[in-house]
């Protein structure tokens, strides 16, 4: 099964519908039992349908980075208060 980290940096590539078949049910198996991805993707998805609906928005190209940087460290960090037999 593929970790938090590995999801999110196919994140983009399953929204879009770029995975391929076996990448798609590996992502799908990792959301199956990872409640946090499940919020993450489906918040990104809704985020994605509000902007793309709302015509032109000019963002920088470090955003996206800078926004999966502060998504990690927040799984980081709640998976730390968890305890180590919690972690995916």
């Amino acid at each position: 099964m593929v970790s938090c980290s590995e999801f999110l940096a196919e994140l983009g590539a399953y929204l879009e519908g770029e995975a391929s078949a076996e990448l798609r049910r590996e992502l799908e198996r990792h959301l199956a039992h990872c409640v946090t991805c499940q919020v993450i993707a489906d918040s990104t998805a809704k985020t994605l349908k509000i902007v793309t609906e709302s015509g032109e928005l000019d963002l920088s190209e470090e955003l996206p980075e800078r926004v999966v940087g502060q998504i990690m460290d927040r799984i980081r960090a709640s998976k730390k208060e968890a305890g180590p037999e919690d972690e995916e």
